[in-house]
C-alpha cells in the first residue's frame, strides 16, 4: 500500500459530527438568544441602562452627515430598522431558526442567519456584549456554516464534510485552549505563576455558585495540583489534536474534562457547554456508537473523493485566509498581554484586515483568566428616599445579603451582575470623571440615572427595593471586601459571606447630578 492510500484509510471521517454539532450549535445559540432577550429590555431598550437605539440614531447622523455608510463598521439588521418592539421580534425570530436547526430544516443557511442576528446584538449590546464567549459563539457559528448540510431537509442519510470545515473547527480549538493557558503563564501573574491561583479562583470568580463555597475550602495541595493539572489540559494536551486520532481522542477527553469541572464550580453562562461542542468535533465517526451510525445510516466503507474532500468548500484556497485572520487576530492580542511580546507581523496588515478580524467578530484570538484577582472587592448599591435613611438594594445573583448562598445559574448569564463584578474593580465611580462615553465606568452612571428615572425594564434586573421606586430619590454605592465564611462559622451563624466595609465606592447621586 503506498503512503497516500494508507492516509486515506486511516484518517477520520466525520460524518456523526456533521449531524450532531450543527444541532448542539443551534441549542447554545438558542440558550444565548433567550438568556439575552429576557434583560434586552432594561440593558438596551430604549428604557434601558444604554438603549442600542442612541448608537443607530448616531450612526444614521454620521452617515447623512459625512454621506458614507457605516454598515461594514457596524454590521447589524438594525442599521435598516430598529424599535425594542423589532428587536424582540428578531430574538423571537432567532429562535424559531434554532429550532429548525435541531430539527434538521436547512441548517446551512438557517446558521447563516442564525450568525448574523447574534451579530447584529452584538454590535448594538454595547458594553454588555463584549465578553469573549460571545466572540467565541459568532466564530464557532461562522465555521459551522461550513460544515452544515445545505439541503432542505437533513435527518439521517448523513455525508461527511468538507475536510477543511473540519479542521478550522479543531483549529479554533485548540487557539481556545492553548491562548487561555498561554496568557496565563506568560501574562505575568503571579498567582498563575506559583500554582496558587485556585486558591482565590472559587472565592473571586465572578459569579460564584453554590458549589464554589465547598471547592475553596479544599486543602491547599488539591488546589496546586489541580492548576497544574489545568496547565497540562490548555498547554500541553492541544497539541495531541494533531497527533492522529488516539490525540484527538485525549485531547476532547481533557478538554471536556476541565470544562465539566468549570461548569460545577462557577457560573459561566453557555461557554462551557460551548467548548464541550467544540471538543465533540475531535472524535471521528469510529468512536461514536455503532448503533448511531447505523441510524444515521453511514457507511464507513464507502469510497471518499481523492484528498479528503479538501477539493470541496472551504477548499485549502479557503482555510489558509482564515487561518491568516486568526493569525493576525493573536498577534495584536498577545503584544498587549505577554510580557515582551512583540507584533511580529507588519502593522499595514493588519490595518488592511482590521474590519475583517474585528467588526465581524469571527475571527478572534482568545485569553480566558488571564489575571487572578486574590480578593473580593463587591460594590453595594444604598437607596434612599429621603437623603438619610440608606438600605441597600440587592441585585438577583451577585453576592450581596451574607446569608444567601451562591445560586446555579448557568447557561444564563445575568450580565449587568457581571459588569458588577467588573465595577469593582475599578478605584470608584466619578460622576465627572466617568461622564465621558469612552469612560470604562461610563455605564454605571447610566445605570443610576435609570433608576434615578424610575425606568422599570432596569428595575426589572435587580431585586424588589427597600422603599417603593418611585419615591427613591437617592443613591450611593459602598465598597466591601467578601470572603467565604469559615466552615466552623458558616454552621454557626448560617452566612455563605463574611465582608469588610472599605469604604465609599460613590458619593450620593440625585436626579439633578446624574442628569449632569
Amino acid at each position: 500500500m503506498d503512503p497516500l492510500s494508507w492516509l486515506e484509510t486511516h484518517r477520520g471521517r466525520y460524518s456523526v459530527v456533521r449531524w450532531l454539532f450543527p444541532r448542539l450549535l443551534a441549542a447554545i445559540y438558542l440558550i444565548a438568544f433567550i438568556s439575552w432577550g429576557v434583560q434586552y429590555d432594561g440593558l438596551v431598550g430604549e428604557n434601558g441602562i444604554l438603549p442600542a437605539k442612541n448608537l443607530i440614531e448616531n450612526i444614521h447622523a454620521f452617515e447623512e452627515r459625512e454621506h458614507k455608510t457605516l454598515f461594514w463598521q457596524f454590521p447589524s439588521i438594525f442599521h435598516w430598522h430598529y424599535s425594542d418592539a423589532f428587536a424582540h421580534g428578531c430574538l423571537i425570530a432567532c429562535g424559531v431558526l434554532c429550532v429548525l436547526v435541531m430539527a434538521g430544516v436547512a441548517q446551512g443557511p438557517l446558521l447563516a442567519l442564525l450568525w448574523f442576528g447574534y451579530l447584529s446584538f452584538a454590535t448594538t449590546g454595547d458594553i454588555f456584549m463584549g465578553y469573549q464567549w460571545d466572540a467565541l459563539l459568532l466564530e464557532a457559528g461562522f465555521l459551522a456554516v461550513f460544515v452544515a448540510p445545505w439541503r432542505f431537509w437533513s435527518c439521517r442519510d448523513v455525508t461527511e464534510p468538507p475536510r477543511g470545515s473540519i479542521f478550522l473547527l479543531h483549529w479554533l480549538l485548540f487557539r481556545l485552549m492553548f491562548l487561555s493557558g498561554y496568557v496565563k503563564i506568560g501574562g505575568g501573574d503571579l498567582p498563575w505563576e506559583n500554582m496558587t491561583a485556585l486558591l482565590y479562583h472559587y472565592e473571586t470568580q465572578p459569579l460564584p455558585n453554590g458549589f464554589s463555597w465547598f471547592a475553596h475550602h479544599w486543602p491547599r495541595w488539591f488546589h496546586v495540583a489541580g492548576c497544574r493539572i489545568m496547565y497540562v489540559i490548555e498547554l500541553m494536551v492541544p497539541f495531541a489534536i494533531f497527533l492522529g486520532r488516539w490525540g484527538l481522542l485525549a485531547a476532547a477527553l481533557g478538554f471536556v474534562g476541565l470544562m465539566a469541572v468549570i461548569f460545577v464550580t462557577g457560573n459561566y453562562n453557555f461557554f462551557n457547554l460551548l467548548t464541550a461542542a467544540l471538543s465533540l468535533t475531535l472524535l471521528d465517526d469510529r468512536w461514536w456508537p455503532k448503533r448511531l451510525r447505523h441510524w444515521l445510516r453511514i457507511d464507513d466503507n464507502a469510497p471518499r473523493p481523492p484528498f479528503g474532500h479538501w477539493t470541496q468548500w472551504p477548499s485549502l484556497a479557503a482555510v489558509a485566509p482564515i487561518m491568516l485572520f486568526t493569525v493576525l487576530a493573536a498577534d495584536s492580542f498577545l503584544a498587549g498581554r505577554i510580557r515582551g511580546y512583540q507584533t511580529k507581523l507588519p502593522q499595514s496588515w493588519h490595518e488592511t484586515l482590521d474590519v475583517a478580524i474585528h467588526r465581524t467578530r469571527s475571527f478572534n484570538a482568545y485569553g480566558l483568566f488571564q489575571d487572578m484577582t486574590e480578593e473580593r472587592p463587591e460594590v453595594i448599591i444604598e437607596v434612599s428616599d429621603d437623603g438619610a435613611l440608606f438600605l441597600p438594594l440587592d441585585f438577583k445573583y451577585k453576592p450581596g445579603d451574607p446569608k444567601r448562598r451562591p445560586p446555579f445559574i448557568a447557561p444564563h448569564q445575568p450580565r449587568l451582575d457581571w459588569q458588577m463584578w467588573f465595577a469593582a474593580l475599578y478605584p470608584g465611580y466619578d460622576p465627572q470623571r466617568d461622564a465621558n462615553p469612552g469612560s470604562p465606568m461610563h455605564w454605571f452612571g447610566q445605570f443610576y440615572l435609570a433608576l434615578l428615572q424610575n425606568k422599570q425594564p432596569v428595575w426589572d434586573l435587580l431585586e424588589a427595593p427597600p422603599f417603593p421606586v418611585e419615591k427613591i430619590t437617592h443613591i450611593r454605592a459602598r465598597l466591601y471586601r467578601y470572603h467565604f465564611t469559615p466552615p466552623e462559622a458558616q454552621k454557626v451563624s448560617g452566612e455563605w459571606w463574611e465582608r469588610q466595609l472599605l469604604g465609599n465606592f460613590s458619593g450620593t447621586v440625585t436626579l439633578n447630578t446624574g442628569r449632569r
